[in-house]
């Protein structure tokens, strides 16, 4: 057994949007559906804050597997931000498919605080996703981002979705 299979823990980050996907987790938690342990919840107020960087390092830091959970498509508390989240996956997943990093890897999933069931259900399926990734891959994945590092190019140089999108409302003391 080489030092990299010994020191290898198997973990899932699961970047999770307040009012919706963590409130599933937390109803998968409290009716203690049964999902695997080495899940990583971060709760964020919204998965269309989820940098693509943040992917990136859960990857360079040794995750197997990431998922980006939010609001229902149309039912987000900030309005279109999962529109944001779907868009940013969908590069993530052409970088990723470019580096020889499997796109698989990255799940999206729209999670509403109701769905308790439907979270432990999707964490174990991810589970097994995970199952099917090996040291010598997450190995190639760290060096891979790390040559990427290395030749310059940033998170925010390879995803130009925009960071936010402002809207000036019409003054409507003007006549």
């Amino acid at each position: 057994m080489s030092a990299a299979e010994m020191e290898f823990e198997p973990k899932i980050v699961a970047f999770c949007c307040n009012w919706c996907s963590y409130a599933g987790a937390d109803l998968a938690g409290t009716s203690r559906f049964q999902y695997p342990p080495n899940v990583r919840i971060i709760r964020v107020m919204c998965s269309g804050r989820v940098d693509p960087s943040f992917v990136i390092e859960a990857f360079k830091k040794g995750a197997d597997g990431v998922i980006v959970a939010g609001c229902h498509i149309n039912d987000c508390h900030y309005i279109s931000a999962n529109h944001w989240t779907k868009r940013r996956a969908e590069k993530l997943w052409t970088r990723m498919k470019k580096l020889g990093i499997r796109p698989e890897r990255l799940q999206l999933e729209w999670i509403s605080a109701a769905e308790g069931p439907r979270f432990a259900q999707i964490m174990r399926n991810l589970e097994k996703m995970r199952q099917e990734v090996t040291a010598d891959e997450i190995q190639h994945t760290r060096k891979v981002l790390a040559e990427q590092r290395r030749k310059g190019k940033s998170s925010a140089e390879q995803d130009e979705t925009p960071q936010h999108e402002t809207v000036i409302p019409a003054d409507s003391s003007a006549a």
